[in-house]
């Protein structure tokens, strides 16, 4: 197995977002002025595994609007087909794609391909309901039309410390488990490598390694606790298997993916 690092340009976050408060300004704050990070990345990864190669989440494009809490870099050259050529890799040769969450730094890119793109069922109901629909128009975050986002059900039980799950291989060695809280149909791709290591791709069920180890809230999640209850399990699942954490915007992914470094 061999799990690829990719980024998509990079985005700057506000504070706000990075550190939420608790209370009932934890949101309202995403809106309000406030001091942005230096930019982070935006990563996709490509795991080839037994003559397939899997593409977990697509990355943002060029013409991506900012929100009043991300500001986005994203020159045409490092939208997905470019992160792929960078290892080698056409828009082709992707056998099967999953989307973590139906954000648009993670599904913008996703306007490159032409085949299905799997998306948890939950998120995808999730994504379409009156309040996402709202905030999409009013962020100008539309979902990207012309793209077969085809619901993928978590039916297949728990796999360690998650509640739900699902193989995307025949032989279990990816699987697609339930880390909800950014969102509530939010996924992670855990991938078993070849020295028996769980290699979490993790999205943005949290930011950083840091904000997993504090059990910190962020300000998307609509129910702050269910947040911090994924992180929790995740904790969890480190305890009882050696697990590589990879959050999307970390700094230090791509860093921790080569080293193979562990939770614990």
């Amino acid at each position: 197995m061999r799990i690829h690092a990719l980024s998509t340009g990079t985005v700057r976050l506000k504070d706000a977002f990075l550190h939420a408060r608790t209370g009932p300004t934890r949101q309202l704050r995403l809106f309000t002025p406030g001091s942005f990070s230096d930019p982070v990345p935006i990563h996709v990864w490509v795991v080839e595994h037994e003559g397939q190669r899997i593409l977990v989440d697509t990355g943002e494009i060029a013409a991506a609007n900012d929100v009043p809490f991300a500001h986005f870099d994203v020159p045409v050259d490092q939208e997905l087909p470019g992160a792929l050529a960078g290892v080698g890799v056409d828009v082709g040769d992707v056998d099967q794609v999953v989307l973590t969450h139906m954000h648009g730094d993670h599904m913008d890119g996703a306007v490159h391909l032409r085949q299905p793109v799997l998306v948890h069922d939950q998120e995808l109901a999730f994504a379409h309901t009156l309040s996402s629909r709202f905030f999409q128009r009013v962020l100008r975050q539309p979902i990207p039309a012309g793209v077969d986002f085809t619901p993928l059900a978590l039916d297949a039980g728990p796999f360690g410390a998650f509640a739900a799950s699902r193989p995307l291989t025949a032989d279990n060695r990816v699987v697609a488990v339930a880390t909800p809280g950014h969102t509530p149909g939010h996924i992670s791709v855990i991938c078993v490598d070849d020295d028996g290591r769980h290699v979490m791709l993790a999205g943005d069920a949290s930011d950083t390694l840091a904000q997993l180890r504090a059990r910190r809230p962020d300000a998307i999640a609509p129910k702050a606790k269910v947040f911090v209850q994924t992180l929790d399990r995740i904790l969890a699942h480190g305890r009882e298997h050696p697990t590589v954490f990879l959050p999307s915007h970390d700094p230090d992914s791509a860093a921790r993916l080569a080293q193979r470094e562990l939770l614990s």
